[in-house]
């Protein structure tokens, strides 16, 4: 008989070729799968890296954006380094469009030759790409800056200095479609100025015929002047315009509703021409206006330009950088303060019934408020404010009618009740948060700046307010006695809020 011995060696053979094959074929199509997962983890990260690059300075060309995508791929190939050989910068390509929506994306794309040798097989080259898409939502910011006795010079200097550059680092970059950044500046005295040169007939439209003619003038519009709105009285002369509404607890200066012939009091100034010699005066006899009454024992009275009402007008919803430092520089020293008329005007800057030829006379803004099934508008109020001392304008000068206590319980004294202007706080408040504005605040004074209740503001609004910064907002202090002593601290608190508000804005990945 043959024998058959080493008959099994030739198949064995093949079969372990067969086996090599499979292994080296599995291997390849492992490392080529890989290779292709790890460069789009890498695309990935760089679609995103040049979309947040986009929020942060919107100018930049494509070429200045695409070494930044090369890099962020090259960095996050992994340790694969025949992969990095394998990428060079002309591998990686970036390219931008506007969508529908008019979003702009971002596809960072990146090719590699895909070897197998040992499959015997020729290159073939891959491309990967990662699409990154930059979502803006529209922002609008109240920035609400005091004008009273404590701002001189210096500090009036040093709030310039700040809000020049905040609006600078706010607003740069910002002329791509969809990022949209408004500013609205706010200064405050013992109320607001809202006078705007191109809208002389604004005291008409929006105060009550009653709020034009007080009674209690009946005597000086007897001598020819004909109401508050005259050319010839001390605040229309120095082109100033402040009035309120909505002055009773709970009623929040009704800042979300249309003003047209609904403000109840013009503010005027009964008082002596030598207590404040630099303003205008005009006199007459009559009864004192202060008792709200038309008859009265009869002397010579005086009406001075208000210098409660602020020298530089509300600056409305605009991104024009020009116009904000311009009216930057109107600011003056004013008078007493009253922080809450100045929220309630912060909130008015923002209130889209305030659009139009009736308000402000933007046809687009302020925008529609945010609801929960449209976010995409933002709405913020950023306060500041020196805190220290023991005076807090409440009630007395805000009556809703000369001579009268707002609720009833203002006790007359220049102070006011506390407890009244602390629940007008939280009632203003609660509003803000119905409406979705977002509040930061900056105050200034020595001392620990998370202890709260030191001083009467403290006291009175500390609590409240920080109602206002819930969610999104702050509540911060800069341990200062003042703004040009806290000028560093407050520029370091006001970065942190660009940060927040630039956080409005994101990228996604789409793609």
């Amino acid at each position: 008989m043959r024998k058959q011995d080493g008959g099994i060696a030739p198949f064995m053979v093949l079969a372990l070729g067969g086996a090599l094959l499979s292994t080296a074929y599995s291997l390849e199509t492992s490392r080529m799968t890989n290779d292709a997962a790890q460069v789009k983890r890498a695309t990935d990260v760089a679609a995103m890296a040049v979309g947040k690059a986009h929020l942060m300075d919107g100018e930049r060309s494509l070429e200045a954006l695409a070494p930044l995508a090369y890099n962020y791929v090259k960095n996050n190939l992994g340790m694969d380094s025949s992969l990095a050989e394998r990428i060079a910068q002309d591998n990686v390509s970036l390219s931008r469009e506007t969508d529908e929506e008019g979003h702009t994306r971002y596809t960072v794309m990146a090719s590699f030759q895909a070897e197998a040798p040992m499959l015997g097989a020729a290159s073939e080259e891959i491309q990967v790409s990662s699409t990154s898409e930059v979502v803006a939502k529209s922002t609008e910011i109240a920035i609400v800056l005091p004008n009273s006795l404590t701002e001189g010079d210096a500090e009036l200097a040093a709030l310039r200095r700040l809000f020049k550059g905040f609006a600078n680092r706010l607003l740069e970059g910002d002329e791509s479609d969809e990022r949209r950044i408004w500013i609205s500046l706010i200064p405050f005295s013992q109320t607001v100025n809202v006078y705007d040169t191109e809208d002389p007939n604004r005291i008409r439209r929006w105060a009550t015929s009653t709020a034009i003619r007080p009674v209690e003038l009946t005597t000086l519009f007897r001598t020819g002047i004909r109401d508050l709105s005259d050319r010839r009285m001390p605040d229309p002369m120095t082109e100033r315009l402040c009035l309120n509404r909505g002055l009773r607890l709970g009623e929040n200066y009704f800042w979300d509703q249309p003003p047209a012939g609904q403000f109840t009091r013009v503010y005027y100034r009964h008082d002596l021409p030598e207590n404040h010699p630099s303003e205008p005066s005009i006199s007459w006899t009559g009864p004192n206006p202060t008792f709200g009454q038309a008859s009265g024992t009869n002397d010579i009275r005086y009406i001075i330009g208000d210098v409660g009402c602020p020298r530089a007008p509300l600056l409305p919803l605009t991104n024009d950088l020009e116009k904000i430092e311009e009216r930057l520089d109107e600011m003056r020293t004013g008078f007493n303060t009253n922080y809450a008329i100045a929220m309630g005007w912060a909130a008015h800057a923002l209130s889209p019934n305030m659009r139009g030829s009736n308000g402000w006379g933007d046809s687009e803004l302020p925008l529609d408020f945010a609801t929960e099934d449209n976010t995409d508008n933002v709405k913020i109020m950023v306060m500041l404010a020196n805190t220290t001392g023991n005076w807090f304008d409440t009630d007395a000068y805000n009556s809703a009618q000369v001579g009268s206590a707002i609720d009833g319980q203002s006790t007359g004294t220049g102070q006011g009740d506390t407890e009244a202007a602390s629940r007008r706080f939280q009632s203003l408040c609660n509003s803000f948060q119905q409406r979705k504005l977002k509040f930061h605040f900056i105050g200034v004074r020595p001392g620990d700046p998370s202890e709260f209740g030191r001083v009467l503001f403290d006291s009175v609004a500390g609590t409240p307010l920080r109602i206002c910064a819930q969610g999104t907002g702050s509540m911060t202090f800069a341990n200062a006695t003042s703004f040009r002593e806290g000028e560093d601290q407050i520029d370091s608190l006001l970065t942190d809020i660009t940060d927040k508000i630039k956080h409005e804005y994101y990228v996604r990945l789409v793609e």
